[in-house]
């Protein structure tokens, strides 16, 4: 199936693209409303701020498009800052209003004795729920790798959360409503881990 990898201006996009090829999915990376709409799935990476990501989305033409493509049941996928684009709102540096696909907030990170922020690195998933997404996954013993000072909380945690990791606070790491699915760490930098969460991917853009 075709993905259109959005581009604007915010992300590794030629990681996600070899991520992709690495299961056989052809990536293209693209800000053409015709492409995306042509598409089977999005993906929607990102690393930065909130608002400067919500700016460029407006500023490229890019929300009616994802609007339309989320609406018409395909599969919109959001890695790092993509996947919090996802909620209603943030509040960093301000009140923004994000993507609105899945409900809740996306809030800053407290440090803790213990706890540094950012939060980076390697941290294992707790699954939460079962689903295609978390197929293959071992519950507690498969790493990923993280990089983020924000974080999502949903409005309804349980229905919601996928996986999640611990880091003094329950930080989502897979979540999904419907065909909107997101992970805050990097599949594409978390080695055979993240290779299988991406074919999970794959299979639920199939289905």
């Amino acid at each position: 199936m075709k993905t259109a990898i959005i581009d604007y201006d915010v992300g590794n996009l030629k990681n996600v693209a070899t991520a992709l090829d690495a299961i056989g999915v052809e990536g293209v990376i693209t800000r053409n409303p015709k492409v995306i709409a042509d598409c089977g799935a999005v993906v929607l990476p990102g690393v930065g701020a909130f608002s400067d990501a919500m700016d460029n989305l407006e500023r490229f033409e890019l929300l009616t498009p994802i609007d339309k493509h989320v609406k018409a049941g395909k599969l919109l996928y959001g890695i790092c800052l993509g996947m919090q684009l996802l909620f209603d709102e943030s509040d960093e540096d301000g009140l923004f209003r994000g993507l609105g696909f899945v409900p809740g907030r996306v809030e800053a990170l407290v440090p803790h004795e213990g706890y540094k922020v950012p939060h980076m690195g390697w941290n294992n998933l707790i699954i939460h729920r079962k689903d295609p997404m978390t197929r293959h996954l071992n519950n507690r013993e498969d790493y990923v790798y993280f990089v983020h000072s924000f974080y999502a909380v949903p409005t309804d945690f349980d229905a919601h959360v996928l996986a999640y990791a611990d880091y003094d606070v329950p930080v989502p790491g897979i979540v999904r409503k419907d065909n909107v699915i997101g992970t805050q760490f990097h599949p594409e930098k978390s080695a055979a881990v993240g290779q299988r969460i991406l074919e999970n991917l794959k299979e639920v853009a199939n289905s």
